[in-house]
């Protein structure tokens, strides 16, 4: 029984290799881990798309129904 105890420092050692290598595969892609969130530039850009698409619609929605064109960002006098 006792001839056998370097198993576990091998197994060990196995483990935190396995880890390490786990680690720098996840942080060198810049995915980072799942508890980390990720980084923006690798999400996918359908949230940034989506504020553009309903903008399109709307204004497709007032030009069928022959209403003026949005005019938030002008100054209204």
């Amino acid at each position: 029984m006792w001839g056998f105890w370097w198993i576990l420092p091998l197994i060990g050692l196995a483990i935190c290799l396995g880890f390490f290598v786990l680690a720098f595969r996840f942080l060198s892609t810049g995915r980072g881990f799942m508890c980390m969130g990720g980084h923006r530039s690798m999400k996918s850009d359908e949230a940034a798309e989506m504020p553009r698409e309903i903008h399109a619609l709307h204004e497709e929605v007032n030009r069928l129904r022959g209403w003026p064109p949005d005019r938030r960002g002008e100054d209204v006098a």
